[in-house]
């Protein structure tokens, strides 16, 4: 019954957003490809911001990687039966294919401490801390439950801030993913206040959160680094249309696409060079 109510929660009390973006997914799958770019454009920070924080490579080679993940998407849409089926499909394109060959150096500490964080971790520290994606969305197309996500975000923090996550106690651990959980939500007096004579218990938790308060700052400047002006940003959503227009998409077995309707499990890894 509970998961019943939660299903018709999320349809009544959809983000206009993602209502969009199912609008839009829908129309690409019968070959829109005006819809489609649209529904990319809304990814498109995402995948930029997270390939140009796996390596230091020239920016030409980090735009076209894009655009062939963005054109391999197009190919493999009539696999996806909802919107979470095609943020998983980016999802696991932009992990499978991250760049494992390449220097991490940098001017800023911060983007170096980035590149050497595990590739799922980069990959939620992105979308939940510079792209504000729900913590909802997160957990779903990376197909794990909002306490493991938190996990993730805590670890990555950590390391962001210079102390190892293997270092601290299982409590301090814990105490960590529930300032995680804190966040996410809205203010609880009596729940902070809890937090609170908890946190005052272990030091370095109350290290790494206040370090990482000020962190937040940079990790949007850095951000920004891998963003494109207009004129360029046209540019290589123009590319991505042009490839599309011109890319067959692969319809996949019925078998699959019941399969799919169920359980997205039925799709092809997408490779890119």
């Amino acid at each position: 019954m509970n998961s019943l109510r939660r299903f018709f929660f999320r349809i009544t009390h959809a983000n206009p957003e993602r209502k969009a973006n199912r609008s839009l997914l829908k129309r690409a799958k019968h070959g829109d490809a005006e819809s489609y770019l649209v529904l990319v454009a809304n990814y498109f920070d995402l995948s930029l911001v997270y390939f140009g924080t796996c390596i230091h490579e020239d920016c030409h080679l980090r735009h076209a990687r894009v655009e062939q993940v963005f054109t391999a998407l197009w190919q493999h849409l009539p696999c996806t039966e909802r919107l979470s089926d095609f943020e998983f499909m980016l999802a696991s394109a932009l992990l499978e294919n991250t760049p494992e060959s390449g220097g991490i150096t940098s001017p800023e500490a911060l983007v170096i401490k980035l590149r050497l964080l595990a590739p799922k971790n980069r990959f939620a520290l992105i979308a939940y801390e510079s792209e504000s994606w729900p913590l909802r969305w997160g957990a779903l197309l990376l197909r794990i439950r909002a306490r493991a996500l938190h996990s993730l975000l805590s670890e990555a923090r950590c390391e962001l801030c210079g102390i190892s996550w293997e270092s601290l106690a299982d409590e301090e651990r814990e105490c960590l993913e529930a300032i995680s959980a804190a966040m996410d939500k809205s203010p609880n007096i009596r729940t902070n206040k809890a937090l609170s004579r908890r946190v005052a218990t272990y030091p370095r938790v109350s290290q790494i959160k206040a370090l990482w308060l000020e962190l937040r700052p940079e990790l949007v400047e850095v951000r920004h680094r891998y963003l494109l002006e207009t004129a360029k940003r046209e540019q290589v959503l123009g590319n991505i249309l042009q490839a599309v227009k011109t890319a067959p998409m692969n319809q996949p077995p019925f078998v699959d696409r019941v399969v799919n309707t169920v359980h997205f499990a039925r799709h092809a890894k997408i490779k890119v060079s």
